[in-house]
């Protein structure tokens, strides 16, 4: 189908952009397009101007701020990487970027797309949530920082207000265990079910927890009782298992043309359980 007709503009500043939002409540940041050009060529959205950020400087940086690293929302997936930053810093978001669709998608798709987007499938949502990270965005009444465990509040739903551009994501360089897990029917699928995990030590004898899953669920979420049993225990694979059966069970799993709810539950029990595994294996 073709494009309704709208108006686009490309500002060449964040403050410009807020300006621009503000002016129309029916206008629309687009960073790459791959999610909202086929939603508006399906008619599932009507925005009256596209905001294309395509020309703000900063944007498409990523630097080692301190104890973090900070991404532009205009990174590409392609470009995260082939980050030595990335690679360095962040090597689960490494192993989980190289699910993500095929190499025309990852050479479009942003960072901060596909973050603002909110898709319960997506492995940047995942990841965020599972690192502790955060989000900065700005409006016409200044900026504000949202945590992960924040941000994702529903199917395609975030707490980033419609008048608000995504500029930057900072994501904790702190060294910890990490696993990540996806199962898809073909390679570049979106996945049936994700999960990440994310064990720190933090200088002490025990673990902190953080275990996240997406795709079989409503939204990527923290599943806190498998974070209870690993958390302040020390690591061994039948923990693995206790936490990988009481978490599964614990969620509420989506069903489609892709698998029953039961099937999922399935899914994810022993994905979180090989993923827990991994994690361990890595602090």
């Amino acid at each position: 189908m073709k494009l309704p007709a709208l108006k686009y503009t490309a500002p060449t500043s964040v403050e410009e952009a807020c300006d621009l939002l503000a002016a129309d409540e029916d206008a629309k940041i687009i960073a790459a397009g791959q999610s909202l050009i086929p939603i508006m060529a399906m008619r599932l959205a009507r925005p009256s101007v596209l905001i294309d950020l395509a020309r703000i400087p900063g944007l498409t940086d990523i630097d080692e701020v301190g104890d973090y690293v900070r991404l532009g929302s205009m990174v590409t997936h392609a470009n995260i990487l082939n980050s030595p930053v990335v690679a360095r810093n962040l090597p689960m978001m490494a192993e989980a970027g190289r699910n993500i669709a095929h190499a025309q998608v990852r050479n479009r798709g942003t960072i901060g797309g596909s973050v603002a987007h909110g898709d319960a499938a997506g492995e940047w949502p995942l990841v965020l949530l599972a690192l502790d990270g955060m989000v900065e965005v700005q409006s016409v009444r200044g900026r504000r920082t949202i945590d992960a465990d924040d941000l994702f509040i529903g199917p395609f739903m975030t707490t980033i207000a419609d008048d608000e551009v995504l500029t930057d994501i900072w994501i904790p360089s702190r060294r910890a265990g990490w696993g990540y897990g996806e199962f898809a029917r073909r390679l570049g699928d979106y996945g049936i079910v994700n999960v990440a995990v994310a064990l720190s030590t933090d200088g002490i004898d025990t673990p902190h927890a953080r275990v996240t899953i997406g795709a079989a669920v409503g939204k990527v979420q923290r599943i806190p009782v498998a974070e209870e049993i690993l958390n302040g225990a020390e690591f061994a694979p039948d923990l693995a298992d206790e936490a990988s059966m009481a978490g599964a069970e614990s969620l509420s799993y989506i069903s489609d043309m892709h698998g029953s709810a039961e099937y999922r539950r399935g899914l994810a029990r022993e994905l979180i359980r090989r993923t827990i595994v991994e994690a361990g294996v890595r602090t």
